[in-house]
């Protein structure tokens, strides 16, 4: 699972009682317990030793040496009782040996103190990620009292990864076997969203689907009535269940495509391809927003002949008044991000239904215009969604890696592509990091170039060893220049990186503005619907990469480039060879 970082979660009292002046949501940021929590004696017998023991540990956890990470985390919360950490490795070392009930009473000492394992990030140290792990582990025991009490604090501290409980993750599809002595009861499927076992019509099945997704919306969005009122959200909810007899499944997809739309902010949408019901289908080509307009930049075999087409009209309506259109199923954190997903909704039929656009989705016309300046209809016909991410704009180079890196020898630079923060089969993301602060140790560039502008985002708890390189760089290299290539698919933990250099270095940002805001609410917190089977995101968290008062909408390029349709496709990157020229001192 994706867990892209930052927004921590309010402590609870860790009593069997929930402090009624302790509320399970929120964030530091909005209230206070901490001071509810005793300072135990500050004095160890060794501090060095001590801290030599507490680095000792990490080693013993990252070989997995389980029975010696007992031992020493037992040396380490007997010696020192104020850090969450050791608390939490030494339940870690427990659970990993199966041993239940012994990991059970420092997990819940390493969730009141509050965990931060910045060198493990593969261990879940989020507090509604601790409060999960309490119930597994009562769960594990047969103890159905209390997980059931543990899972409901998990839900309500907005854990996000709910249909893993059942098998129907988007990373986990088999059930979580922690819970398999109870997990036919009644209560627990309901309260993880299992499917109900209950025989009803089609039509109940969609209510009972619009219900839950209202109920996840409620629990999972940090701020969902930011933007609307709750009367507002209520009443879409109420037309919906009541044009649900008339509508086919995928004009109800549709609707709860627009019930997410009223959030007005990203990581919010559905994605209308794994269900078991519903699903949808998709135009066979990819739209791309110049500042031209709209043309087409990849297309399945049968329509090849359409790239590098100009869209005149959808149906009867002209192209970018299509466009503005799809806001309605686009919440967006700026237009930046219309501009790069507009496009896509526009590929699938039954949204360009829904909107008005077109009367049928058997066939699609389109008005098109080629080099020769002529306007010509094309009759497409719609296939299946095959939804592999979001699109983005083809390149011309050859690698398809999340990260690689080449010099240029003719710039003294050293350009390094990051487009999506997940980690390479063959190589970590650390080592790659590695590698280039040798190459910059050893002198072979000037110049470092880091292009994000495909980068919308992964798994945040990876980005710190960029940053370092980013900062060793500038460090060595006063003279340099430090370049971030950025744009509308700058996005989430593409965009985290893209803050978190900008705020140490002097980088300059060449391209687009970016496709989010520095401060906006993020993250993806996962729901499946439980009878039609539609998987989607809701946005769980804030984050905070600008300042407080910080209320920028994008970060906008020092360097501003537009994206020229007619340079596109003669294959120039003018984002590329604005950065480069740069470097020589020269303006065109």
């Amino acid at each position: 699972m994706y867990k892209v970082i930052f927004g921590l979660l309010g402590l609870i009292v860790l009593s069997g009682q929930q402090s009624q002046a302790t509320p399970l949501r929120g964030t530091p940021g909005y209230h206070n317990d901490a001071y509810q929590i005793p300072v135990l004696p500050n004095q160890v017998r060794d501090p060095v030793g001590y801290y030599h023991s507490k680095e000792q540990l990490f080693t013993l956890v990252e070989q997995e040496n389980w029975p010696a990470v007992v031992k020493l985390a037992t040396t380490l919360t007997e010696d020192y009782q104020n850090d969450g950490v050791t608390w939490y490795l030494l339940s870690l070392g427990y659970r990993q040996q199966q041993r239940w009930q012994d990991a059970i009473a420092p997990l819940k000492k390493a969730l009141q103190l509050g965990v931060r394992l910045q060198r493990l990030p593969k261990w879940h140290d989020n507090p509604n990620d601790m409060m999960m792990t309490l119930a597994e582990l009562y769960g594990a025991l047969k103890d159905k009292h209390n997980a059931m009490m543990w899972l409901e604090r998990a839900l309500q501290a907005r854990w996000d990864d709910k249909p893993s409980l059942t098998g129907r993750g988007v990373f986990s599809r088999k059930p979580n076997l922690h819970f398999a002595a109870f997990a036919q009861d009644v209560d627990f499927r309901r309260l993880v969203g299992a499917e109900p076992t209950a025989e009803s019509d089609r039509d109940a099945r969609w209510r009972y689907d619009l219900h839950y997704l209202a109920a996840e919306i409620r629990r999972l969005h940090v701020s969902a009535f930011h933007r609307m009122s709750e009367q507002a959200f209520a009443h879409k909810v109420a037309q919906i269940d009541k044009r649900i007899p008339a509508l086919r499944d995928q004009q109800i997809v549709f609707e709860l495509m627009q019930l997410l739309g009223m959030l007005e902010n990203g990581h919010n949408f559905i994605i209308p391809a794994w269900g078991k019901v519903g699903n949808y289908q998709q135009l066979p080509v990819q739209f791309y927003l110049f500042e031209e307009g709209l043309f087409i930049v990849a297309a399945d075999a049968e329509y090849q002949h359409l790239v590098g087409m100009q869209v005149l009209t959808i149906g009867n309506t002209p192209a970018l008044q299509a466009l503005a259109k799809t806001g309605e199923v686009n919440p967006r954190d700026n237009n930046m991000q219309q501009a790069w997903l507009g496009p896509y909704y526009l590929s699938l039929a039954p949204v360009l239904q829904g909107l008005g656009i077109i009367e049928q989705t058997n066939e699609i016309a389109l008005t098109v215009r080629g080099q020769d300046q002529q306007a010509q209809q094309q009759i497409l016909t719609p296939r299946a969604i095959q939804f592999n991410g979001f699109p983005k704009l083809p390149r011309q180079h050859s690698h398809s890696g999340p990260y690689w890196s080449k010099l240029l020898p003719a710039h003294k630079a050293l350009y390094v592509n990051f487009n999506a923060v997940h980690e390479r089969q063959d190589m970590s993301l650390d080592v790659f990091n590695q590698q280039l602060r040798e190459r910059l140790l050893a002198g072979q560039a000037e110049h470092f170039i880091l292009d994000l502008r495909d980068n919308s985002g992964g798994n945040g708890f990876l980005l710190p060893s960029t940053i370092a390189t980013a900062v060793l760089f500038e460090a060595l290299k006063p003279d340099g220049k430090l370049m971030i290539l950025a744009g509308r698919n700058t996005f989430s933990a593409g965009h985290d990186l893209l803050m978190g250099i900008d705020k140490l270095t002097s980088a300059i940002v060449v391209g687009e503005p970016s496709g989010t805001r520095p401060n906006a609410i993020g993250e993806a917190g996962w729901f499946t619907l439980p009878y039609s089977g539609q998987i989607g995101v809701i946005s769980s968290q804030f984050h905070q990469q600008g300042a407080a008062e910080d209320s920028r909408v994008w970060v906008a390029p020092d360097l501003p480039v537009a994206l020229m349709a007619k340079d596109y496709f003669a294959g120039k990157d003018a984002v590329l060879e604005a950065a480069l020229t740069s470097l020589s001192g020269t303006s065109r």
